[in-house]
């Protein structure tokens, strides 16, 4: 599967130049790109759930200037290409539903500039 996703983003990355902005991958999440400019915090993955739910979080911090608004508008533009589809945005938070799946972007602190972004799966 991850060599699937890999593939696509390749492909992707060859004939959409906005997906260019993201080589990885939100450690902990399959297919939930990591915006160029933005770094994972280590050791801050939280993630628990059995057979019949699931909840995953990291956290996310810039390493140059920006806005959450420029962290919103790469991930609408980006995660539909991977089947997501927008369910909510505010000013702070964003939110996508795919199958029973829901992923949520939000703002926890805006100076210095935090995101959480979190998965809640029921099976």
């Amino acid at each position: 599967m991850k060599r699937f996703l890999y593939l696509m983003v390749l492909f992707l990355s060859l004939f959409l130049p906005k997906v260019t902005f993201a080589t990885d991958f939100i450690d902990g999440f399959e297919d939930v790109p990591l915006m160029h400019g933005l770094k994972q915090q280590e050791n801050q993955n939280f993630s628990f759930g059995n057979e019949e739910s699931g909840y995953t979080e990291a956290l996310l911090y810039p390493v140059k200037k920006m806005a959450f608004e420029d962290v919103g508008l790469f991930y609408i533009d980006v995660l539909p290409k991977f089947g997501w589809l927008l369910l909510s945005q505010k000013t702070d938070y964003i939110s996508f539903i795919r199958d029973k799946d829901t992923l949520e972007i939000s703002r926890q602190s805006a100076r210095p500039l935090k995101i959480s972004v979190s998965i809640k799966s029921k099976n």
